[in-house]
């Protein structure tokens, strides 16, 4: 599919994407309504695979960020439907404004990727990027309790709409005569971290000094570093101390935690998010060790993202009734059977992480670039996943956590991927600058690989 058709299709989908909202909103409540709301989840995740597909190259970082941003938006919408049937509006509307602000803090860097491209005219471009930005704003003070109806997101809804109009006439084209060749360039000599090619040595190992390698293992440990902050606060910070507790002390405590609760939500939701960024990361850096060995593990932590996200509407659930001023009783009958369903969700989603560990653990130990000792750290903290997995699956649950031990093979797997990162930067720097001519006096010594 041509870039021109592509991005036809996705003008197409925009506006189809708002007429299904805002008439399935409308009959909130009937199988149509609830049907074109669906549609519109479809259709808001098409749209994130075309603009994907079109920017990935170019600019791969907007374009992850664009795909990830609309898959979450497309889930929390159509949670939404689940969510309010089941907790009441309270839960579905938060559930929305999370959408909204995933969409506007992943649109950012869309507008600028279509700007740099000339794809968009420069004043539409910025008014993208104040229309996205204003509407997460209005999306994060909604969910903190701050009333601010539609006004914030007005002017991102209209810039949906002269978008598609836009793309449906020209598709992705540059917005002048005289741009084509300027963003011809970046197409050519810029690369995602995603693509394979000649980054790799003999061996099959990555090049450790190539561009693309050393973004994708940037990507890896910042992605592991921020994930652990987010969920460690998160998950022992807030949620354990409700799972824990019986029903009676978790409804008393719950009320002065809707706050945190909700805080909490939109960190594990953010780690859900960077689950799928680094599994893909991780499958670029790893990619020429075992090519299809790595698609399985970055599908595999993909689908415990989504099993993530899934237990997470349990948390959502629970935060809704407290917006929605729940008492004692429905907090007891639905809140706290809510926390419980989302540890057990969470359990059955780390069955999946586990394997994931596993297979990058084995790509790691065959390859060149990565020391044998972290590969058979990364693994341990596999099987320690997948061991504590399947023992919260038995009746009786496992009284020992064993990742609680084994995990240490992540805390190193992120350092060594920030260190391996800064050791690179600086000889792909040299090479990178104008040869002058001039020789140096001794030549430096390989670099030894690792085992």
């Amino acid at each position: 599919m041509s870039l021109r058709v592509a991005g036809r299709w996705t003008g197409a989908f925009f506006l189809s994407a708002f007429v299904a909202y805002g008439v399935g909103s409308a009959l909130a409540g009937r199988p149509a309504g609830v049907a074109l709301v669906l549609a519109n989840s479809v259709l808001v995740a098409a749209i994130g695979v075309l603009a994907f597909r079109a920017l990935r190259r170019p600019h791969p970082g907007a374009a992850w960020l664009y795909l990830v941003a609309r898959g979450a938006e497309a889930f929390l919408l159509a949670a939404g439907l689940v969510l309010r049937d089941r907790y009441g509006e309270g839960a579905a509307d938060l559930a929305y404004q999370l959408a909204m602000l995933a969409l506007g803090l992943g649109s950012v860097p869309f507008c600028l990727a279509l700007a740099r491209r000339h794809w968009l005219p420069r004043w539409l471009a910025c008014w993208g990027v104040a229309g996205y930005a204003l509407l997460a704003v209005g999306a994060a003070a909604e969910v903190a309790g701050v009333a601010v109806g539609v006004v914030l997101a007005a002017p991102g809804g209209l810039f949906e709409i002269v978008l598609g109009v836009l793309l449906l006439t020209r598709g992705f084209a540059p917005a002048t005569a005289a741009a084509p060749a300027a963003s011809a360039g970046p197409a050519t000599t810029a690369a995602p971290a995603t693509t394979t090619g000649s980054a790799t040595t003999a061996a099959g190992g990555a090049d450790p000094d190539d561009p693309r390698t050393r973004q994708a293992a940037l990507a890896a440990g910042l992605g592991l570093l921020l994930m652990a902050v987010l969920a460690g606060w998160a998950n022992f910070g807030v949620v354990q101390p409700l799972v824990v507790a019986d029903a009676t002390e978790s409804v008393t405590r719950l009320p002065q935690q809707q706050g945190a609760l909700t805080l909490a939500v939109i960190a594990l939701l953010a780690v859900a998010c960077l689950d799928v960024l680094v599994g893909w990361a991780l499958r670029a850096f790893l990619h020429r060790t075992r090519p299809a060995v790595a698609l399985l593990a970055a599908w595999c932590r993909t689908g415990y993202a989504v099993v993530l996200a899934v237990a997470v509407t349990h948390l959502i659930g629970v935060a809704g009734l407290l917006r929605d001023d729940a008492g004692a009783d429905r907090l007891r009958a639905d809140g706290y059977p809510a926390l419980a369903d989302f540890q057990q969700v969470w359990d059955l989603g780390l069955l999946l992480f586990g394997v994931h560990l596993l297979l990058v653990g084995w790509l790691a130990w065959r390859s060149e670039t990565v020391p044998t000792w972290l590969a058979v750290l990364v693994a341990v903290a596999g099987a320690g996943y997948l061991a504590d997995s399947a023992g919260a699956l038995v009746a009786d649950g496992q009284p020992v956590r064993v990742a609680g031990v084994t995990f240490v093979g992540e805390v190193v797997l992120t350092g060594w991927l920030l260190v391996r990162t800064a050791r690179h930067r600086r000889p792909a720097a040299r090479r990178a600058a104008p040869d002058t001519g001039a020789r140096p006096l001794t030549a430096s010594p390989p670099r030894s690989t690792a085992r």
